[in-house]
């Protein structure tokens, strides 16, 4: 298994996920539309943040089953909390991530 590091651009927000990474979600949702949104949903096990759930915002619409966190200070959202059928909770911008090219990801 990969480790993957990534975060918000100011460095407010940062995380490490740890998984193998085969394929991602293009969300056509209206937010993750409009900002390119490279999705790869793991078990919330498999996420270590390094940053307090008190330093992030937080970001609902719709229905509000999509939890965006995002910089307050930046705005950049690297990653959501939602469930794919499988169970698996976490979901994250593999944008966000500093190993993973984008070019490569099989969509």
């Amino acid at each position: 298994m990969a480790k993957y590091k990534g975060g918000c651009h100011c460095g407010k927000i940062a995380f490490e996920v740890e998984g193998d990474l085969q394929q991602v979600v293009e969300c056509n949702c209206s937010m993750c539309s409009r900002r390119g949104g490279l999705l790869w949903f793991v078990p919330r096990q498999q996420l270590g943040l390094g940053t307090p759930a008190a330093d992030y915002a937080t970001y609902t619409f719709n229905n509000h089953r999509i939890k965006h966190h995002f910089c307050p200070t930046c705005g950049i959202a690297p990653f959501s909390e939602a469930s794919d059928k499988s169970g698996n909770r976490w979901r994250r911008s593999m944008r966000a991530a500093s190993k993973a090219s984008r070019f490569q990801l099989s969509r």
